[in-house]
């Protein structure tokens, strides 16, 4: 299996799905657009083939980069580095692209209870636990708008919620596991490696044969415990207004 494809393309299904839901998605010659209707994901461009000086620019004149945030990968990645940061951008974030065979998820443990988000109530305690926790903001609407194609879940130690995940099984039969982070007032407590296991049990009871996500250089240690594999690299790139 191809293991960047397969990350890649459920993270871009993510973004397309966000956009397409809860704000606008944009189809461009060479690259795609996903702008949230309010909040701050996914607010994201990509390119659909090999990124040039001209396009950048181009891109430039017809959008306003101060919202939007640029992901790249693959093998030029160095050279695209070189190309946005010539064009003024700035590296926002590094993440670890990983992943792992679900033949191998660990059984999962008790302390934590999972609540899948199903009402707009659920999605407003989800968008404030996750800017707790990530400190910016998916917002309720989002989150609302979006909850039958992209599974948002909450997670709860005696009655008292501590962190969020989010499951997008892609028509590929990839589990991406996304924004996973535990209130800073829980933190160090087991949490994050309870609540990652049971999204990856999940995925398995779904059919998902691999998991996929991007971790932080910090938070990476947890997903090498857990059998996660390191595949590439992804560099965001930001432009603010001069």
């Amino acid at each position: 299996m191809d293991l960047i494809k397969a990350n890649t393309n459920n993270l871009t299904a993510l973004w397309t799905a966000g956009g397409q839901l809860a704000g606008q998605y944009m189809e461009e010659p060479g690259y795609r657009l996903s702008i949230s209707g309010s909040g701050e994901w996914p607010n994201k461009l990509w390119f659909t083939k090999p990124m040039d000086m001209q396009a950048i620019m181009d891109i430039q004149l017809q959008w306003n980069m101060d919202k939007l945030s640029l992901p790249v990968w693959g093998d030029e990645i160095e050279k695209q580095e070189l190309m946005l940061k010539a064009s003024g951008f700035e590296e926002k974030l590094t993440q670890i692209a990983m992943s792992m065979n679900l033949a191998n998820v660990p059984d999962h443990v008790e302390h934590l209870v999972i609540q899948k988000v199903t009402s707009k109530p659920m999605a407003k305690t989800w968008s404030q636990l996750f800017q707790d926790a990530f400190g910016y903001e998916i917002s309720t609407d989002t989150v609302y708008k979006t909850m039958n194609s992209i599974e948002y879940f909450i997670g709860k130690h005696n009655g008292v919620p501590v962190g969020t995940a989010v499951l997008f099984v892609d028509p590929h039969g990839i589990a991406g596991i996304h924004s996973l982070g535990i209130i800073p007032s829980q933190r160090r407590k087991g949490y994050a490696e309870e609540l990652l296991i049971h999204m990856m049990n999940i995925a398995r009871i779904k059919g998902a044969a691999y998991a996929t996500l991007q971790a932080s250089d910090m938070g990476k240690g947890l997903y090498f415990k857990i059998g996660f594999q390191q595949d590439f690299i992804i560099k965001t790139f930001i432009k603010h207004k001069n």
